[in-house]
């Protein structure tokens, strides 16, 4: 049977420890309890960390998930709408050139950087 530590240890090893940034104990704990009973001991990290993105998604603490490195963020660069989201230069020059981001940003006005809080 799932509990709450266990869909808790799935999200910080799915997002690398960044939800302890953004988001209080009780806030963590919330979240877990919420799908406690929907959730088994089969279900992944990955489904944990885009569920706890859903969960606030429409709060006034909302997150977003970065594309390349996995961790949370409350702002960082949105990519044609939301096709893609990065969390810091690093990620977001994997992808892309300084160069090709400001085209981006130029060919595309859905494509910038942001807060979501």
């Amino acid at each position: 049977m799932i509990t709450s530590q266990i869909i808790l240890q799935r999200l910080s090893n799915a997002v690398n420890g960044s939800e302890k940034e953004l988001y209080t104990d009780g806030e963590l704990q919330e979240f877990a309890e919420f799908y406690l009973d929907k959730w088994d001991d089969n279900t992944s990290k990955d489904v944990i960390a885009e569920a706890f993105v859903d969960y606030w998604w429409n709060s006034s603490h909302p997150c977003r998930r970065c594309s390349e490195c996995g961790s949370l963020m409350c702002e960082g660069y949105c990519v044609s709408m939301g096709v893609a989201y990065y969390c810091c230069d690093q990620c977001l020059y994997k992808h892309f050139t300084p160069s090709e981001w400001q085209q981006e940003c130029e060919d595309d006005d859905q494509s910038y950087y942001t807060e979501w809080r």
